[in-house]
């Protein structure tokens, strides 16, 4: 409900402003403030409450206005509680934010489409919404690829040779190589698991799961992980990953998913497991959004070994990583020996940049980034 009043208050600004012409056009010689003055009048009557009040009003629904114009209906409607206090007050409010918000518009409604499709129904409240209330972008929120000019593409554009890939939430075993009932990921077969992190009972289900250990991704209810894939513009970099909100450090960003297989050669995997149990995690078919985690030499993420209910993970995990940041992770030296292929993370302490990796190696060296354990 009280979304709906933010809609009609952001879209009664238009009429205001409608008006305040509409009285300057029957009284030609008028100052532009007496048309305001005698517009706000006029409301004031229609709202019945006094003249400072409709200026109150009138403030913080302006403010509504400003931030729909920039950032489109999305940004206004799913904006947290305090964007009345961010209104009144204007915290906050200059060039900077606005810039930010026109800049990140599309992105707003990707995600907004993609996560909640039917929220522009809302919209059919004020005059015109029925013809906004269909959703620009379908299907799931990693489909779509933040494009240079910020102009969204579906990810199979971006990546024609793989149009077919298949966005999953768990790893599929490859039952080829390992058998139909077979998971080497397996550690432990029990009736209840125990995290060997923080000693509670791990369980699927949030009401009996105890271990809180990566609870953004595992024992809660699930949430659509806020990054966004975009364009780097940047030249032997391809997509990358973006986060859309901060996560702190020792934050689960999400797990790394694919084909568990093994026995690839030549291929980017990431690796698993221990002894004669070692596997391959494949995302050149299906994956997730971990597919799009580019190389830094400074990365501020990095891959955990975790296991969950028997079963080992490679957790994404966050050494701080700010809203509007590039998730990155290090591949590792393992990634790079041997690799003809020169890094392109920029960072001053880069480590594979220089000229002589083009003479060393292959272009099509077997290269696997190794996850982290934990500690």
């Amino acid at each position: 409900m009280r979304m709906l009043e933010i809609i009609v208050q952001a879209s009664w600004i238009s009429f205001f402003n409608a008006r305040i012409e509409a009285i300057g056009e029957e009284n030609r010689f008028n100052p532009d403030v007496e048309n305001r003055m005698a517009a706000l009048n006029e409301a004031a009557a229609a709202f019945c409450c006094s003249e400072k009040e409709m200026r109150n009003k009138l403030a913080i629904w302006q403010g509504y206005a400003r931030i729909q114009a920039a950032g489109g209906w999305a940004a206004l409607i799913f904006a947290e509680d305090g964007i009345y206090t961010i209104c009144k007050y204007r915290v906050g409010f200059n060039d900077s934010l606005f810039s930010q918000l026109l800049t990140l518009r599309t992105a707003f409604e990707i995600a907004a489409d993609t996560v909640h499709p039917s929220w522009r129904q809302l919209l059919k409240i004020i005059p015109g919404g029925d013809t906004a209330s269909a959703p620009l972008y379908t299907g799931h929120p990693h489909q779509w690829t933040l494009g240079r000019a910020g102009a969204p593409v579906p990810l199979s554009e971006s990546y024609p040779w793989i149009r077919q890939y298949i966005l999953i939430e768990t790893s599929v075993v490859d039952t080829e190589k390992w058998g139909i009932g077979f998971d080497p990921r397996r550690t432990v077969l029990a009736e209840t698991y125990e995290c060997a992190e923080c000693g509670q009972i791990q369980d699927d289900s949030p009401e009996r799961n105890k271990c809180r250990c990566f609870s953004y991704v595992y024992g809660g209810v699930k949430m659509s992980p806020p990054v966004q894939i975009f364009d780097t513009d940047a030249a032997g970099k391809a997509n990358g990953l973006v986060a859309r909100w901060d996560f702190p450090p020792g934050t689960a960003i999400g797990e790394f998913v694919g084909v568990i297989t093994k026995g690839k050669k030549e291929e980017d995997v990431m690796e698993g497991g221990f002894g004669d149990a070692k596997y391959q995690i494949s995302q050149a078919k299906m994956g997730n959004f971990t597919r799009f985690i580019n190389h830094s030499c400074r990365p501020n993420c990095q891959f955990e070994r975790f296991v969950w209910m028997g079963l080992e993970r490679i957790v994404v995990v966050s050494r701080g990583v700010k809203s509007g940041c590039e998730i990155t992770s290090d591949y590792s030296r393992v990634y790079w020996d041997g690799l003809k292929k020169i890094c392109r993370c920029g960072e001053p302490c880069c480590r594979y940049s220089g000229p002589e990796r083009l003479l060393q190696g292959n272009d099509s060296a077997a290269v696997v980034p190794q996850p982290v354990t934990t500690t």
